[in-house]
């Protein structure tokens, strides 16, 4: 048991997790931006805020795909972080920025719910993931 626990505490094992983890909730919800579930179910939220101007721009539809584009290119970012820490960072950075983004819209919809939990939690991923994606940048470049 000590050994592995020394292998553990030695490891990257607990980042492999985290970047994982946050792949698969932006592959979840990226994906289903794209089905009529989620348009709907997004359309009262956005449209009361000031990320409205997505259905200005692009329609309700439009404004869920660019939302669901975003997030795939992000989760894309991530994987290619296992082998490009710089390419990682990037995908570091729009994770902490959709939480960001969605934390904004709290005062607007004025509820806290898993909408806006997840997006707490994926900035603090967000944030854990870019410090060691730069520091493996800063170490290997």
């Amino acid at each position: 048991m000590k050994n592995f626990i020394k292998r553990f505490i030695n490891s990257d094992y607990d980042i492999v997790f985290l970047r994982l983890s946050v792949i698969g909730i932006l592959m979840l919800f990226g994906t289903y931006k794209w089905f009529d579930f989620e348009v709907m179910a997004l359309e009262p939220l956005i449209s009361k805020s000031w990320l409205n101007i997505l259905y200005t721009l692009f329609g309700v539809y439009g404004g869920s795909y660019f939302l669901g584009i975003v997030e795939t290119l992000t989760f894309l970012a991530l994987i290619t972080g296992f082998y490009k820490p710089v390419i990682g960072m990037m995908g570091d950075i729009i994770v902490i920025g959709i939480g960001v983004i969605t934390l904004s819209l709290l005062p607007q919809l004025g509820k806290v719910d898993s909408f806006i939990i997840k997006d707490i939690l994926l900035i603090g991923a967000g944030i854990v993931l870019l410090k060691y994606d730069l520091k493996r940048h800063l170490t290997i470049g």
